[in-house]
Parts: structure tokens; sequence; C-alpha cells
């Protein structure tokens, strides 16, 4: 199945600038069935292509995997970064914007699955577990980060858990000129979006304002689409290192340095899906990367190269074939 009708769209504050960024969430039927079975409150972000060569998130390859995931009982989110769709601003060349679109939606998604965890949980699971192990195979929250193309480049760069947990469970309200922040709309935005939820499924529910969310443990994943390997990802972004700047009253705001993407996919599930005939980025290059990667100390990352496919996926059969690697990978963790 491809991606259905969207559950809810939204519009959701860029951390970095407060630009506002076009946003869809859909709900897996195995969510609104919750009498006949446990939901795993597994949730699963697939960031799209580069705006200025015409992603955006009705991308075909972002519908397909999503509708994969979506299948498998995740709730799907995708968005639209600057420069795409409706979403504000401009595609910039160095990518630090982009990280904190994709930031700010990473930041809902969070406070969103956390409070369906409130919400929906037996209260027998309801008791409140303070390790933040992320390699837990018992996580409490899963949530899978990925993108296709120039978005798999985007999520590799993300902060970790524990700070984005510490970025968005501290957000402050207000500004000293009573403007409110971004990460504070967000957190408002994510507790709307959960009352609706509840409403659909016919939950009654009291929310908190805030929940804490370090009260459960979260695992995050990494789904790498056709990912870019440099020097393309030179070209596209001109960046070597990337970090998080978050807006702020100070001009420039704070910097938060983000991880090595090869310690943070070596460390947590992640799947790298390419096809041996990409023209972004050579399968020779693409499968020296994913051999190094498999071969790191205690890694968990997996590689599925599949014959016969290009940059764009549209070659007989290879879709299905990609289908059928996010499967397996799926039941895996």
């Amino acid at each position: 199945m491809d991606l259905p009708s969207p559950s809810f769209s939204i519009f959701l504050p860029s951390v970095y600038d407060g630009n506002k960024l076009e946003c869809r969430i859909y709900l897996p039927t195995a969510l609104k069935n919750i009498e006949s079975t446990s939901w795993p409150n597994r949730g699963a972000i697939i960031a799209h292509p580069y705006a200025t060569l015409g992603g955006c998130y009705d991308d075909p390859i972002v519908s397909f995997i999503g509708g994969e995931l979506l299948q498998a009982g995740c709730i799907v989110g995708t968005f639209n970064f600057r420069g795409a769709g409706h979403s504000e601003g401009r595609t910039s060349w160095t990518a630090k914007p982009e990280l904190g679109d994709y930031v700010s939606f990473y930041g809902f998604m969070l406070q969103y699955l956390h409070s369906l965890k409130l919400a929906l949980a037996p209260k027998d699971q309801l008791e409140p577990r303070r390790d933040t192990n992320e390699e837990q195979s018992s996580s409490d929250i899963r949530l899978i980060l990925g993108g296709y193309s120039y978005g798999s480049l985007i999520a590799s760069h993300v902060p970790t858990l524990d700070t984005m947990l510490d970025l968005f469970q501290s957000a402050p309200t207000t500004t000293s000129t009573n403007k409110t922040t971004p990460t504070y709309e967000i957190m408002s935005t994510a507790k709307r979006i959960t009352a609706l939820s509840l409403e659909q499924l016919q939950v009654t529910h009291s929310l908190t304002d805030a929940p804490d969310l370090r009260a459960f443990t979260t695992s995050i994943a990494y789904l790498l689409v056709s990912p870019l390997l440099p020097p393309i990802t030179q070209f596209l972004t001109v960046f070597s290192t990337l970090s998080l700047k978050v807006k702020t009253e100070t001009p420039g705001g704070p910097h938060i340095p983000c991880p090595r993407p090869a310690d943070q996919q070596s460390t947590h599930h992640t799947l790298a899906l390419f096809g041996d005939q990409d023209t972004f980025t050579s399968a020779g290059k693409l499968q020296r990367w994913s051999d190094e990667m498999v071969q790191m100390p205690r890694s968990q990352f997996q590689f599925r190269m599949i014959d016969g496919a290009g940059h764009f996926w549209r070659e007989n059969g290879v879709e299905m074939r990609a289908r059928h690697a996010l499967k397996e990978w799926l039941c895996q963790i």
C-alpha cells in the first residue's frame, strides 16, 4: 500500500527560525482498533528529497515507504522542508535550517507518542522507567528516523536522543517579549493532536500539559533510502559538519553539536536501502560504506542493495523488492 489521505494536516514552527512547516500524520489501522490489538507504540518519520529538485512529501518513494511503515503499525509522519509545498522559507545551501526543520518534527513525534502512551497503555504498564538505554528491545516507545535521498542525509545528522529529550522537555513557554517559543508551540500542537486522536478512537483521557519525556524508555532506529555519500553531499549542502541552531532572543542562538552519523547508525538499528544502479552515489561506494558500517564494533547496521534499482526506483519490479526488504527489517526491530 501507499500512504492514504492523512489523518491530520498541521503546521509546525521550525526551531531554527520559526518558519511554518507543512506536516502530515497518518494513523495505522492497528491503532484504530485498540480493543482487539496491543498497539506497540511505534512511530516513523520519512523526509523527502531535495526541494530545489522538486522534492516534497508527495514524492512517490516517500509514499510507498511510508505506506509499508503504516501497514506495519507505525504512526507515520511526513513534512515539507522549507522551500517545499506550502512550508515557509527557502532551501538553504548549508542544510542547517533543514536540520532544524527535521528536529522540529522529531520533537513533535516524541511529544505525541509519549502522550498517546499515557492515554492508551493498560494501567499496569504505566509504571515509569527512568532507564533511557536506547538499545533495550523492550522500549516503551520506538521511533524510526527516516528519509529518502536528501531526506536521509538530514535524518543522519539529527542530535542524539538524550539531546532531543532535553531540548523538548525543558521548552520555555514564552520569550521575554511574550512571544510563544517554537518548542512550546510544537508541544502545544502535539497535545492538541493527541486529544483529536483520542476523540477519533473514542478514548476518554485527561491530558497532562507536558508529558515527562523521560518517564518511559524510548528507542530510535534509522531508515536511509537511497542515501547520499560524498562528493554529492558537499555539492548539495556545502558543509563538513552540522550543528543544530535553535531560535532564541539572542542573535545566532545556541549551536548544539550533532554526533557523527556513523556513530549513531552503528549503535542503533539502521537499514540502508539502495539500488545497484544509483546514479547519485555509485554502487561500489555504497557497498564499501555499508561494509565498513557493518564491521564497526557492536554494529546494528544492515543494508539491502536491490538489483536493477536506480535512485528514483522507477525500474520494473524494484519497488516490490524494496518493500519486501523493508518488511523483513521491520519484523526484526
